[in-house]
């Protein structure tokens, strides 16, 4: 972010972190090594992001959120002194506030050209947006249900998650510009899924059944456009090229089958003063998950997939304003995410303390970054949300 709210270009950052000692560099294109995508330095990845003014941290598996703290702590000083030094800040905020979505914007990596092409200017939006993602570690046996869960509770997350209401130099209609501007990507293909699963299989023919938009291809990638059944029914099963097409499936939770975990997706960045809410609150009700499952069957009936599919829609737009489909729902979810981490023994529910102090004062990040701009413009929201 550069100072007057235009993005900046992280594609210079990734080049002076390269050059730091120890650094491991990656290349777009090994060959020809034309465009860095990642440096690893220590024990942390930094990659460019569909949006060439966004820089993801990967962090390494952590035992807590204590452990995962310390290593946040450790990565991203790095990344906002080199940022500094290029005269840019780096924002705890989830969208671009001024720049909006354009091909310029869009970092050239093969595989995002091909999938600009064969999806047109919705795959642009993720060029603008910056998320909290949490991958938890998910035995088999869980797997089902942490996938119906997680994408079930996406409309409670982004409720006290949400934090990118100003995008394209102004308030917009979401307060979570992110979840709201990604849809159009289109039911199933993004946010939460249309109903529960009875198996991992059930869940895979539904993947299988979404548009493929790109395949590897003679060291470069391909356009598709075509469901992925009928990739198989031509070629049979194809492990490799299942993964290319599910990893660009946006669902609101989706297992990471090489990592044997579950990442949940719909947090916005968060705020520097509470960087770690949105993790707490993520594990937490992972954690609960099947406390979780009976608290909304009773309180929405046996089938909750549509009332909270509602639900989604108002939080995106409204927030912690939209009405809850059943009283006391968020309090009720909180408090079993916070049993839950209380049980792990780490003190990790402290973590939740800023999700608390949301839903007591109905007021999110998203609500702050508003107010800033309306009485600030965009220099007050970067100064109140600037690492």
């Amino acid at each position: 972010m550069r100072p007057d709210g235009r993005a900046g270009d992280a594609l210079g950052l990734l080049q002076t972190l390269g050059a730091m000692e120890g650094a491991r560099v990656t290349y777009d294109d090994p060959v020809r090594r034309s465009l860095v995508v990642r440096v690893d330095l220590g024990d942390t990845g930094y990659e460019v992001e569909v949006g060439r003014a966004t820089v993801e941290a990967v962090l390494p598996p952590a035992r807590d959120l204590t452990e995962l703290e310390a290593i946040s702590a450790r990565a991203l000083p790095r990344l906002i002194e080199t940022a500094a030094a290029s005269g840019m800040f780096l924002l705890g905020y989830g969208i671009q506030p001024r720049t909006p979505k354009q091909p310029a914007l869009m970092t050239p990596k093969r595989r995002y050209l091909t999938l600009y092409r064969a999806i047109g200017r919705p795959w642009l939006h993720f060029a603008t947006t910056a998320s909290d993602q949490v991958q938890v570690d998910i035995a088999r046996a869980e797997l089902v249900d942490g996938i119906n869960m997680m994408n079930l509770l996406s409309a409670p997350i982004i409720a006290l998650s949400a934090n990118s209401s100003v995008y394209g130099g102004r308030v917009g209609r979401y307060c979570s510009g992110r979840e709201g501007l990604l849809g159009a990507l289109g039911a199933g293909r993004h946010g939460m899924t249309p109903r529960r699963f009875a198996t991992v299989e059930e869940f895979i023919e539904f993947i299988s059944g979404q548009t493929c938009y790109m395949l590897p291809r003679d060291r470069g990638f391909a356009a598709y456009r075509r469901p992925f059944t009928s990739y198989l029914a031509m070629h049979g099963a194809d492990l490799r090229a299942y993964l290319w097409h599910e990893h660009y499936t946006w669902n609101s939770a989706r297992p990471r089958f090489q990592n044997a975990t579950i990442e949940v997706r719909p947090a916005c960045q968060q705020p520097p003063d509470e960087p770690l809410a949105a993790a707490a609150l993520i594990l937490g009700l992972v954690e609960a998950m099947t406390d979780a499952w009976t608290f909304l069957r009773d309180r929405l009936g046996p089938d909750p997939w549509p009332v909270m599919h509602a639900y989604r829609r108002a939080v995106i737009r409204d927030g912690l304003r939209a009405p809850e489909p059943a009283r006391g729902l968020l309090f009720g979810l909180v408090d079993l995410a916070a049993g839950a981490l209380r049980r792990r023994g780490s003190g990790e529910e402290r973590y939740l303390h800023p999700i608390h102090d949301r839903l007591a004062r109905r007021r999110l990040p998203a609500d702050r970054a508003a107010s800033h701009f309306r009485h600030g413009g965009i220099e007050a929201l970067i100064e109140n949300f600037k690492l």
